[in-house]
């Protein structure tokens, strides 16, 4: 059986304290081990064999050497951490990490650039996210208070218990409000109004499309285990998600799961995008419905009570 582990990524101090602070406490609180990875990048190939393996172990010394300091400073126990260092392109080091340990979750940190939203695939983040291996718990520069209310973002019925499971399994606890944005999709409003509609009509639309989520939404909360509540948001999904992540009870923001296929390990949609970038919160972003966190939370489970009966 594979050891059950919650990885933190780091790149650089201080930078990614918070990335080791989230990640030691949600270990914490599961008991589980903190494994701690950070990815060397090759140098320069037109540099010799030599070089290149002399600036890799110097670089996996002085990386070990800053791990080991941010641990002390923060008061984090070394010797309930293990620190993994490897060599190569991050993305793809840290995706092969995780298939081999198959975490409960992994925690980055979250890249503030303003090109975020126009390329297909550009930063590591977005690579680990959009390969599905695990959990991905984005981070924000500062650590805050505990995650004690959660926004659960509902694109769909079916998505809904299997978000409010993952936020249960990893943080009980936590309050979860459920969220679904409905707006009328510019392709449909030009039509309408093309064909001689009155705004009047789009705005009838519009009112249909919020009581049907409402309904929905109602319906689910009301056969959920833990209770959540709900709320309708009206308007595009992104811009009204990134809002919501602004009010000052709101502590983390989760999405997915992704729904499995080729486009979805390719691209990650937009509205995550915006979320990685203007999100007043953290981020959890789910994976499809496979092993996941209830899995994996459940098979330590069994794992401790077999190791109390020997």
């Amino acid at each position: 059986m594979k050891p059950i582990c919650i990885i933190a990524a780091i790149d650089r101090f201080p930078e990614d304290d918070a990335v080791l602070l989230r990640g030691s406490e949600v270990a914490t609180r599961h008991g589980v081990a903190l494994t701690i990875v950070h990815v060397v990048d090759l140098p320069d190939h037109s540099a010799s064999a030599a070089r290149i393996t002399t600036f890799c172990r110097q670089a996996e010394f002085a990386a070990r050497d800053r791990i080991e300091a941010a641990l002390l400073r923060h008061g984090i126990d070394p010797a309930k951490v293990k620190i993994c260092v490897e060599t190569g392109v991050p993305s793809e080091e840290l995706i092969e990490v995780c298939k081999v340990l198959v975490p409960m979750l992994v925690v980055m940190r979250a890249h503030h650039k303003p090109w975020i939203d126009k390329r297909p695939l550009g930063s590591t983040t977005e690579k680990m996210i959009a390969a599905s291996h695990a959990p991905v718990l984005i981070v924000k520069p500062t650590v805050g208070k505990r995650y004690d209310r959660v926004l659960l973002a509902i694109d769909g019925p079916d998505a809904a218990p299997t978000a409010l499971s993952l936020v249960t399994a990893l943080l009980p606890g936590a309050k979860a409000h459920m969220v679904q944005a409905v707006a009328v999709a510019p392709q449909l409003e030009q039509a309408m109004l093309r064909v001689g509609l009155a705004r009047s009509d789009l705005t009838k639309h519009h009112d249909m499309l919020a009581q049907d989520a409402a309904a929905r939404l109602g319906s689910l909360a009301a056969g959920l285990r833990p209770r959540a509540t709900w709320q309708v948001l009206r308007g595009n999904a992104a811009q009204e998600l990134a809002r919501a992540t602004r009010a000052p009870d709101v502590d983390l923001i989760g999405l997915g799961p992704y729904h499995s296929g080729l486009l979805s390990r390719v691209f990650i949609g937009s509205v995550t995008r915006r979320l990685l970038r203007d999100a007043g919160c953290d981020v959890l972003i789910g994976i499809p419905p496979r092993t996941g966190v209830p899995d994996v939370i459940a098979r330590r489970d069994r794992t401790v009570a077999q190791s109390a009966n020997t």
